[in-house]
């Protein structure tokens, strides 16, 4: 159901949780995020923002439930067992804290952060859907996720048509890590991360690398300072791969995708109709 009280200008939200959003300072509190990136960003702070949802909950708790179970995307061993220690401790140490708007999420929310007023989840969305960021950060933006994605994401930027749609030429680097898994040895994964940022040059990352981020995005600044800006599936976007109908405000996303691509290499999560995907010549 389509719910308009909460429109972000360039895009519209369709997914499940819009005909029950409620934030009472939504829309002025989207025009001052979106300053205070830009002042962030302009002043040369380093800062993190952390997006909270329900597999962040589940992981935090050790359940083994969706994203959180043996091999899924994040793990082949599940939350259940793993040593969530450095997880648990990571989360804590951002600078800001990000969840959707509606009750059930702002409750398991604030069963994990009892003392923190969040950011709207919905921003960063809205900021990749209508691609704000793209235009407003040209120049300065990185992007840091699966490594498979990563080099898809290269591979449209070639296409001039993909360009125009991004409005951006490239991404000033690409900070990779292993699509499948990258919790299981996170120490691996924090050494792979740390290498490629003190070579960055970005003034501003997004950043979707699933609840390996729980560990590791407080540390990003240390090793390259920039703000990191955590965006979730909005990466999977970028790469073309976007459930635009189930994701907050991608309802009018286009999956640029390339014909005769190997697909089945791209971990995607949930697949969006065809009449959300424009298909580029090899």
């Amino acid at each position: 159901m389509y719910n308009n009280r909460y429109d972000i200008e360039g895009c519209r939200n369709t997914a499940r949780e819009a005909n029950i959003q409620y934030h009472p300072e939504f829309n002025d509190g989207y025009k001052k995020f979106k300053y205070f990136l830009e002042s962030l960003v302009a002043n040369g702070h380093a800062m993190t923002f952390y997006k909270f949802s329900d597999g962040e909950y589940l992981f935090q708790k050790g359940v083994s439930d969706g994203s959180t179970s043996k091999g899924r995307r994040d793990t082949n061993l599940g939350a259940d067992v793993m040593d969530l220690s450095l997880f648990r401790d990571g989360i804590h140490k951002n600078d800001y804290y990000m969840v959707e708007c509606y009750e059930q999420a702002h409750k398991e929310f604030q069963e994990c952060f009892p003392d923190t007023q969040p950011i709207p989840a919905e921003y960063p969305y809205g900021l990749i859907a209508n691609k704000w960021l793209f235009e407003t950060f040209k120049g300065q933006i990185g992007i840091i996720g699966a490594k498979e994605k990563l080099e898809l994401i290269q591979e449209l930027l070639e296409y001039q048509e993909y360009r125009d749609y991004l409005g951006i030429d490239k991404f000033e680097d690409y900070i990779s890590v292993p699509q499948k898994y990258a919790c299981d040895d996170i120490e691996a994964t924090d050494k792979m991360v740390k290498e490629q940022l003190q070579n960055a040059t970005s003034k501003i990352f997004i950043e979707g690398i699933g609840h390996a981020k729980q560990a590791l995005l407080w540390k990003m600044k240390e090793y390259h300072p920039a703000v990191y800006l955590s965006v979730g599936s909005g990466v999977c976007a970028v790469a073309g791969v976007q459930d635009c109908i189930g994701r907050p405000y991608f309802a009018d996303w286009k999956n640029y995708r390339i014909k005769d691509y190997d697909y089945s290499k791209i971990d995607i999560w949930r697949d969006t109709g065809l009449e959300d995907i424009i298909w580029l010549e090899k």
